[in-house]
């Protein structure tokens, strides 16, 4: 994969999991074929997405880094 590549493909996780928190923050995340109540289940994922978002972001700017340093 170029670079170029590699910052579209992470810029396109970093949408999807912006998204996730953005159900989340909507109270219309869902699991499954169903709702997820469970306080514990909805932090979890909540503190998975938001590391996935920083690690996307890291990603990212470190490529960007790369391309600039070219």
């Amino acid at each position: 994969m170029m670079a170029d590549e590699h910052v579209l493909f992470w810029e396109k996780k970093l949408v999807e999991n912006r998204q996730i928190l953005e159900t989340l923050d909507s109270g219309q995340f869902k699991a499954g074929e169903g709702g997820v109540r469970d306080a514990q289940t909805l932090a979890e994922v909540r503190k998975w997405a938001k590391r996935r978002v920083a690690e996307c972001e890291a990603r990212i700017s470190a490529r960007v880094n790369i391309g600039a340093e070219i």
